[in-house]
């Protein structure tokens, strides 16, 4: 699914939808969006993230759109297609190569080039990870859905 969201950085009009949007308009595309399988979402996202990343090889920020594509793989995975997580998989291991090869090059220009990130990204932290597996299934006695549980 494609979205018609506006890609520019734009400011919400007065009435708080983006600039030459209706309300009908908006009303439709929230409509769209929570009736979409989060597998076609997730697909327009990781599309999005390995495209630019394909885009910025090279550069700094490339090793982060990169690193997120991979963490939002992994957090995403177990509830995907397998053919779209090998999909991912695949794009994500042919653009970290040519991200070693393009830094090479980049390293011997004279400039960075403008509007780059400051520093590498280090990329996710191992304390970001879980300890320890959550449980196969939910508990009985409780039912309330607790983030990264």
């Amino acid at each position: 699914m494609t979205t018609d969201l506006p890609h520019e950085h734009t400011q919400p009009t007065d009435d708080g939808l983006p600039p030459g949007m209706t309300e009908e308009q908006m009303h439709e595309l929230m409509g769209q969006l929570r009736a979409a399988p989060a597998a076609e979402l997730l697909a327009d996202v990781f599309s999005s993230l390995l495209s630019t990343a394909q885009v910025k090889l090279g550069r700094r920020d490339a090793r982060l759109f990169i690193d997120l594509a991979a963490q939002a793989l992994e957090y995403a995975g177990p509830h995907l297609p397998a053919d779209l997580t090998g999909q991912v998989e695949a794009a994500l291991g042919q653009l970290r190569m040519a991200q070693v090869t393009a830094e090479g090059e980049v390293a011997q220009q004279p400039e960075p080039e403008p509007n780059d990130l400051d520093r590498i990204p280090s990329g996710p932290s191992p304390a970001s990870a879980p300890a320890t597996p959550p449980p196969a299934a939910p508990s009985q006695a409780s039912r309330l859905w607790v983030p990264g549980q």
